[in-house]
Protein backbone atom coordinates (compact mmCIF):
# COMPACT_ATOMS: atom_id res chain seq x y z
CA UNK A 1 0.00 0.00 0.00
CA UNK A 2 2.68 2.39 0.76
CA UNK A 3 4.18 2.05 -2.81
CA UNK A 4 0.00 3.04 -4.04
CA UNK A 5 0.38 5.74 -1.94
CA UNK A 6 3.83 7.26 -2.66
CA UNK A 7 2.92 6.97 -6.55
CA UNK A 8 -0.38 9.11 -6.13
CA UNK A 9 1.61 11.49 -3.98
CA UNK A 10 4.08 11.95 -6.72
CA UNK A 11 1.62 12.29 -9.09
CA UNK A 12 0.23 15.46 -7.58
CA UNK A 13 3.31 17.33 -7.57
CA UNK A 14 2.53 17.43 -11.84
CA UNK A 15 -0.39 19.33 -10.92
CA UNK A 16 -1.94 21.10 -13.81
CA UNK A 17 -4.48 23.63 -14.43
CA UNK A 18 -7.81 22.08 -13.82
CA UNK A 19 -6.47 18.91 -11.90
CA UNK A 20 -5.82 17.54 -8.32
CA UNK A 21 -5.64 14.92 -6.67
CA UNK A 22 -8.47 13.25 -4.66
CA UNK A 23 -9.44 10.91 -1.45
CA UNK A 24 -12.91 8.62 -2.01
CA UNK A 25 -13.91 7.06 1.33
CA UNK A 26 -16.90 4.58 0.28
CA UNK A 27 -19.39 1.96 1.36
CA UNK A 28 -20.62 -0.70 -0.36
CA UNK A 29 -23.49 -3.23 0.18
CA UNK A 30 -24.11 -6.10 -2.35
CA UNK A 31 -24.74 -9.82 -3.39
CA UNK A 32 -23.07 -12.41 -5.03
CA UNK A 33 -24.80 -14.14 -7.75
CA UNK A 34 -25.03 -17.72 -5.34
CA UNK A 35 -27.07 -14.96 -2.95
CA UNK A 36 -24.02 -14.14 -0.49
CA UNK A 37 -24.86 -11.19 1.22
CA UNK A 38 -21.48 -8.79 1.22
CA UNK A 39 -20.38 -5.62 2.96
CA UNK A 40 -17.37 -3.71 2.07
CA UNK A 41 -15.26 -0.37 2.69
CA UNK A 42 -12.93 1.10 0.57
CA UNK A 43 -10.75 4.13 0.25
CA UNK A 44 -9.59 5.23 -3.09
CA UNK A 45 -6.57 7.55 -3.93
CA UNK A 46 -6.74 9.63 -7.17
CA UNK A 47 -6.17 11.52 -9.36
CA UNK A 48 -8.75 13.62 -11.97
CA UNK A 49 -7.68 16.53 -14.53
CA UNK A 50 -10.06 18.83 -16.99
CA UNK A 51 -7.57 18.13 -19.39
CA UNK A 52 -5.69 15.38 -18.81
CA UNK A 53 -6.18 11.40 -18.76
CA UNK A 54 -9.49 10.36 -17.67
CA UNK A 55 -10.04 10.12 -13.85
CA UNK A 56 -7.96 7.36 -12.21
CA UNK A 57 -7.31 5.76 -9.14
CA UNK A 58 -5.93 2.85 -6.28
CA UNK A 59 -8.40 1.55 -4.63
CA UNK A 60 -7.58 0.00 -0.73
CA UNK A 61 -10.70 -2.26 0.91
CA UNK A 62 -12.12 -5.01 2.85
CA UNK A 63 -15.11 -7.36 2.20
CA UNK A 64 -16.84 -9.09 4.38
CA UNK A 65 -19.12 -12.09 2.68
CA UNK A 66 -21.95 -13.68 4.74
CA UNK A 67 -21.48 -17.29 4.13
CA UNK A 68 -23.75 -19.45 6.22
CA UNK A 69 -26.19 -17.56 8.44
CA UNK A 70 -23.94 -17.00 11.48
CA UNK A 71 -20.63 -17.47 9.36
CA UNK A 72 -19.06 -14.24 7.72
CA UNK A 73 -15.41 -14.06 5.93
CA UNK A 74 -13.35 -11.27 5.12
CA UNK A 75 -11.10 -10.53 2.12
CA UNK A 76 -8.79 -7.94 1.50
CA UNK A 77 -8.42 -5.99 -2.07
CA UNK A 78 -6.85 -3.82 -3.85
CA UNK A 79 -7.54 -2.29 -7.39
CA UNK A 80 -6.62 0.35 -10.23
CA UNK A 81 -9.26 2.20 -11.84
CA UNK A 82 -10.40 4.45 -14.73
CA UNK A 83 -13.43 6.52 -14.66
CA UNK A 84 -13.27 8.52 -17.92
CA UNK A 85 -17.21 9.37 -17.85
CA UNK A 86 -20.01 7.94 -15.74
CA UNK A 87 -18.61 4.14 -16.15
CA UNK A 88 -15.21 3.26 -15.00
CA UNK A 89 -13.20 -0.01 -14.94
CA UNK A 90 -10.57 -1.53 -12.78
CA UNK A 91 -8.83 -4.29 -12.26
CA UNK A 92 -6.81 -6.46 -9.31
CA UNK A 93 -6.77 -8.68 -6.99
CA UNK A 94 -9.08 -9.87 -4.08
CA UNK A 95 -7.16 -11.09 -1.13
CA UNK A 96 -8.44 -13.80 1.45
CA UNK A 97 -6.37 -12.24 4.55
CA UNK A 98 -6.39 -15.27 6.72
CA UNK A 99 -5.23 -18.39 3.84
CA UNK A 100 -2.94 -15.22 1.92
CA UNK A 101 -4.54 -16.80 -0.79
CA UNK A 102 -4.91 -13.97 -3.72
CA UNK A 103 -7.41 -14.08 -6.99
CA UNK A 104 -7.25 -11.95 -9.91
CA UNK A 105 -10.37 -9.40 -9.80
CA UNK A 106 -12.03 -7.57 -12.75
CA UNK A 107 -15.03 -4.67 -11.97
CA UNK A 108 -17.09 -2.51 -13.59
CA UNK A 109 -19.51 0.52 -12.46
CA UNK A 110 -21.97 2.81 -13.48
CA UNK A 111 -22.34 6.55 -11.78
CA UNK A 112 -21.37 9.99 -10.06
CA UNK A 113 -21.25 9.75 -6.36
CA UNK A 114 -22.84 6.29 -6.05
CA UNK A 115 -22.91 3.92 -8.32
CA UNK A 116 -23.99 0.41 -9.74
CA UNK A 117 -21.11 -2.10 -9.42
CA UNK A 118 -19.88 -5.76 -10.96
CA UNK A 119 -17.17 -7.06 -10.46
CA UNK A 120 -15.93 -11.08 -11.46
CA UNK A 121 -13.19 -12.59 -9.43
CA UNK A 122 -11.49 -15.34 -11.46
CA UNK A 123 -11.50 -18.98 -9.32
CA UNK A 124 -12.87 -17.62 -6.29
CA UNK A 125 -15.97 -20.30 -6.07
CA UNK A 126 -19.29 -19.04 -5.62
CA UNK A 127 -18.39 -15.65 -4.97
CA UNK A 128 -17.10 -15.27 -8.52
CA UNK A 129 -19.84 -12.37 -9.79
CA UNK A 130 -20.95 -9.72 -7.62
CA UNK A 131 -23.41 -7.03 -7.54
CA UNK A 132 -23.40 -3.98 -5.28
CA UNK A 133 -24.32 -0.50 -4.70
CA UNK A 134 -21.59 1.63 -3.36
CA UNK A 135 -21.77 5.39 -1.86
CA UNK A 136 -18.64 7.56 -2.06
CA UNK A 137 -17.23 10.79 -1.10
CA UNK A 138 -14.86 12.31 -3.38
CA UNK A 139 -12.46 14.67 -1.71
CA UNK A 140 -10.73 16.91 -4.09
CA UNK A 141 -7.62 19.66 -3.81
CA UNK A 142 -5.99 17.87 -1.05
CA UNK A 143 -1.83 18.06 -1.29
CA UNK A 144 -3.08 21.65 -3.51
CA UNK A 145 -4.65 21.73 -6.70
CA UNK A 146 -7.73 23.84 -8.29
CA UNK A 147 -10.26 20.81 -9.58
CA UNK A 148 -14.00 22.13 -8.63
CA UNK A 149 -16.28 19.98 -9.90
CA UNK A 150 -19.53 21.36 -9.33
Amino acid sequence: MVKYLALVLSISILNASGSSPYISPGIQIGMSSKANLFLSAQITFGYVSYSGPPPYGVTVGVRTYRIRRTEWKRYGYVDFQVWPFVGGLGIGKMIDIKNNIQYTRFKAGVGIIGYATYDYCKDFGILKHNFGIIGTMPIYNILGGDYYPL
